[in-house]
Formats: C-alpha cells, structure tokens, sequence
C-alpha cells in the first residue's frame, strides 16, 4: 500500500488525491472537480489549455533528467538502429518514443523546453556514433538521414494540440 500523501495547502492532512495537472497531492477541501479529473484549486481556475508549456521546477528537472538519461541509454541502442535494415523507420519511431518519454517525465506540459531536450536527446547518441565517421570521410547519409527523422519524432511527440 502507499504511503499516503499530505496536502499541499493542509501540510497536516493525509490524502491518496493528486491534482490531474499538476501532480501536487490534495485534501478533499481543496479537490476541485473538473470535466478533465480532480484538480487543485490553482489549477482548476486556469483555463484548458493555460498550461501548455509551463513547467514547474521539479517538472523541467524531471525533463532533463529524463532527456539525460535518454541520451545515455540510446549511444547503444542507435549502435544497434544504425545496423538494421529500416534504419530510417526505426529510428522514427525509437525517437517518438524517447520524446513520449520525456515528455511524460515532465508531467506533460510539452512546451519549448520539453521539445528542445526531447531533440537534443534524441540526436547526442546519433552524433556520438556519426561524427567520428563524418570526421575520418566515411560518413553515412542513412545515418544522418535516420538522426534527423528520430529527432523531427522527438520533437512531434511533445507538441501540445
């Protein structure tokens, strides 16, 4: 079972409720019902879309963490992408998924800086294997082809509609 959580306005109120934005936990004072879920009272008052974009601190540290940690686990992965045949469909895909990733990491407000770290993520282990390539003259456009598409995915995952 849980732990549970105190509210965020009531610290000496126990409660199991996060706000469906933002993720704080909330009392059954300050719950507010919503047609999207149960919000906290700063949340509820905003309009639908007035979060897009906006990011809390913990929210961006989230991304970032998420974004480094992407770009670690993937110099491997696209080792292994640049080897298969359908590189290019792979690597659409491996980068949509990295940027769902991130952007969930993030609370998924999406946003500017949710898309900057989902391409720049996706694109690092792309260089780490292409650059050294590039640089001796043996470089592949498949690749460079492969990284862009990832990246362009990445990005398209963190859009807000």
């Amino acid at each position: 079972m849980a732990e549970p959580m105190h509210c965020y306005r009531h610290p000496k109120r126990e409660t199991r409720v996060s706000c469906a934005t933002c993720g704080r936990p909330i009392c059954t004072e300050c719950m507010r019902q919503t047609a999207v879920g149960i919000k906290c009272p700063d949340d509820a008052r905003l309009p639908r879309g007035a979060r897009a974009g906006m990011m809390k601190p913990d929210q961006v540290l989230k991304t970032l963490l998420a974004g480094i940690g992407i770009a670690v686990v993937g110099i491997p992965v696209v080792s292994i992408i640049l080897g298969l045949p359908f590189q290019l469909l792979i690597s659409s895909a491996a980068g949509y998924g990295a940027g769902t990733l991130i952007n969930r990491a993030g609370g998924r407000n999406g946003g500017p800086l949710a898309i900057a770290v989902s391409v720049v993520a996706t694109v690092i282990p792309f260089l780490v294997w292409l650059v050294p390539d590039a640089l001796a003259g043996a470089g592949s456009l498949f690749g460079a082809l492969a990284a862009i598409l990832a990246a362009i995915a990445a990005g398209f995952a963190n859009r807000r509609l």
